[in-house]
């Protein structure tokens, strides 16, 4: 599971050192912590939270994450207000990789402003 897990998370392409790298991450956390977490991903439904979120808000978010899908994107920017979803059409879950110059681009432009 854990090693399927680093294929859904890159859209691109990455080279074997950088899937064995992420693999060995996903090996650190203790196999419970990382159970637990993924329960929390199917009970928790926290949008109810998300219209307390007050401060401007950036989204950067792939079009083709199989992690998180896009229209969850979406709705985060429509309950969150001053948010900013930006779309990545090259990007899955790993948009700091996978677009990483844009990334770093609109994260720089949305804290200067």
């Amino acid at each position: 599971m854990l090693r399927d897990f680093g294929d859904i998370f890159f859209f691109q392409n990455i080279s074997q050192a950088l899937s064995d790298w992420f693999f060995q991450l996903g090996l650190q956390a203790a196999g419970w912590a990382t159970a637990a977490i993924a329960n929390t991903w199917i009970d928790e439904v926290l949008f109810s939270d998300l219209r307390k979120i007050s401060v401007p808000t950036l989204i950067i978010h792939g079009i083709h994450d199989k992690v998180v899908p896009f229209e969850l994107g979406e709705v985060q920017n429509q309950s969150i207000e001053n948010s900013k979803l930006i779309p990545f059409k090259y990007s899955g879950h790993a948009s700091f990789y996978d677009q990483r110059d844009k990334f770093n681009e609109e994260l720089t432009k949305f804290i200067e402003e």
